[in-house]
Parts: structure tokens; C-alpha cells; sequence
């Protein structure tokens, strides 16, 4: 008989039957960070927790969030393409998610599913971290009309910018979203070179929220140069950590923030809704960071 060591796991952790469970979901999930990310929030906050990707299909959303719970799941998170359709299903709503129209935090309780939303919360806390509160006394410029402007759109509103211009290529998608948040200081614009170049000089933020970017697109409408010298750029995209447009604007002398301070920010108020506990985000981050960084340089 051939006798191996026995591996030493007195620093191992393992999930035993009292360990809380939580989740994402979305299709497809195999890219998300949130699982590390998660693990590395109870690593620090010293939480027996486990965090499981759940690659759920559209038309098996309503069975999922049926049967998670009856597993013992405590919570899950919600990504494309889920985050409008699980709303409805929600007992209960935070006053974000109700206003912002879409669920990224789902709790499971005893009276039901309890529905936040923490993207806006996450995008201002990553801004303030990043360029500080300067922003909230000046206009703003937000690309692209979709869900992650929303929440965009809210954060900036109610921190208490005095105008947010929201450009996109399909302008009655832009004017459809204005008026779901008409106590904000909304302005619809096409995206193009000539309606850009009238609000840029007033802007001291532009942010990216359309996936350009994400797989090398540049910005050809956007003349950089027009804004602001103290101005900023903030493109939601992390993967990668700079996209055309965050190069565009550290070439013109402006701030240049990437989409991960966000992801990491939301994900640490879902930690807090469900835990108690708010994580310190800066070292996961971090380690976040150097690890995309390696994935870049080693393709």
C-alpha cells in the first residue's frame, strides 16, 4: 500500500452545512469577478460565506428565483440580462430600484423577495473615491440610454448636478429615459460631433455607459479637448482597464477612471444589505486590478 501525506487544512477554508450561501444571476456569467470578489469581502470581514455563479437562462428566471431559497440561498445579485425582469416578481422594493426600474440585489426573506438597487450607490461612492465631490456642482454629459444609465442618471440627479446630458445614437430611446426621471435635470441630445461639441465645454464629467470600448471601439463624435481642463472621463467598461476612450482622455490631460471601482463599490453595498457589515473596498479593488492586469499582458 502506497500511503500519500494528508494535506494540512488548519488554514483551509471549506463551506460546511452552516455556511451562507449566495449568488449572481445572469447568461452568461463565466466572466463575472463577483464570485473573487465576494470571497474576498468574507476572507476579510472573517465570514463563513460562499458566493456561486448561476447561469440562468431568460426563460427560467421566475423557476430560479422560486427554487434558490428553497435551497437556502440568503441572496443573490442580478446581472444582464435579468435586472428589469426579476422587478416585478419583488415583494418588496427599495426606493432606488423602484425609481431606477431595475433589481441588482435580491434578498430572500421570510416575507419575500426584498429587491435593491446598488449601482447608483456604487457609481458615486467610486467617483468621490477617485476625483472627489467637485463634480455634483456641474453639468454632466452620459453616453448611451440603457439600463446602466439609469442608474447613472439617478446618481448623478439626486448628488445634485444642475444638468445631465444624456446622448445617444437612437435619441427617442434618450427621450424615453428622460422622462422616467422628470424631477431630474434631464437633457436628451443625439450623439453626434456638432451636439456634443455644445455641451463638452460645460462638462466636468462625461461618462461612458454603452459597452463601446469593451471590445477596442473608439469615440470618433467626441472631441475631448472641448471639456473642461479639470474635467473627468469615467467609462463603466473594466475589461480592459483602459479602453480607446480612457486613453483619448489621459492624452488631453483629463482624469481617466475605469468601470472597476464601481463593480467593486455595488458589490460591497449588496455585502452590506445582506451581511450588516460594509466592507473596506480599496485593497479588493486592488487586487482585483493587478489580476486583470495580468490577464491583459499574458493574451
Amino acid at each position: 500500500m502506497v500511503l500519500f501525506p494528508q494535506p494540512d487544512t488548519s488554514n483551509c477554508w471549506h463551506p460546511g452545512g452552516g455556511t451562507a450561501v449566495y449568488g449572481i444571476l445572469g447568461h452568461p456569467v463565466t466572466h463575472s469577478l463577483s464570485p473573487w470578489m465576494h470571497r474576498l469581502f468574507a476572507a476579510q470581514q472573517d465570514r463563513d460565506l460562499v458566493y456561486v455563479p448561476f447561469p440562468v437562462h431568460e426563460a427560467a428566471i421566475a423557476a430560479a428565483l422560486a427554487g434558490l431559497p428553497a435551497l437556502g440561498v440568503r441572496g443573490v445579485n442580478v446581472t444582464v440580462p435579468h435586472k428589469e425582469a426579476v422587478l416585478p416578481r419583488m415583494q418588496q422594493l427599495s426606493a432606488e430600484a423602484r425609481a431606477i426600474g431595475a433589481v441588482n440585489t435580491v434578498c430572500f426573506t421570510p416575507s419575500g423577495m426584498e429587491g435593491h438597487n446598488t449601482d447608483a450607490l456604487g457609481f458615486q461612492r467610486a467617483l468621490e473615491r477617485a476625483a472627489g465631490i467637485g463634480w455634483r456642482q456641474c453639468p454632466a454629459t452620459v453616453i448611451g440610454a440603457g439600463g446602466a444609465a439609469r442608474a447613472i442618471v439617478y446618481a448623478l440627479g439626486h448628488a445634485g448636478c444642475p444638468a445631465i446630458y444624456l446622448a445617444n445614437r437612437h435619441l427617442p430611446r434618450a427621450e424615453s429615459l428622460a422622462a422616467q426621471f422628470s424631477d431630474l435635470p434631464v437633457h436628451p441630445i443625439p450623439l453626434d460631433a456638432a451636439a456634443l461639441s455644445a455641451v463638452l465645454p460645460h462638462s466636468a464629467l462625461l461618462v461612458n455607459t454603452s459597452a463601446r470600448g469593451l471590445h477596442g471601439e473608439g469615440h470618433p463624435e467626441l472631441d475631448l479637448a472641448r471639456m473642461p481642463r479639470n474635467g473627468s472621463v469615467y467609462d463603466i467598461v473594466y475589461n480592459p482597464l483602459e479602453t480607446p476612450l480612457l486613453r483619448a482622455a489621459r492624452q488631453a490631460g483629463l482624469g481617466a477612471m475605469d468601470g472597476l471601482g464601481m463593480l467593486v463599490e455595488q458589490g460591497a453595498e449588496s455585502f452590506r444589505i445582506w451581511t450588516g457589515t460594509l466592507p473596506q473596498t480599496a485593497a479588493v479593488e486592488e487586487t482585483l486590478r493587478r489580476w486583470l492586469q495580468i490577464q491583459h499582458t499574458s493574451r
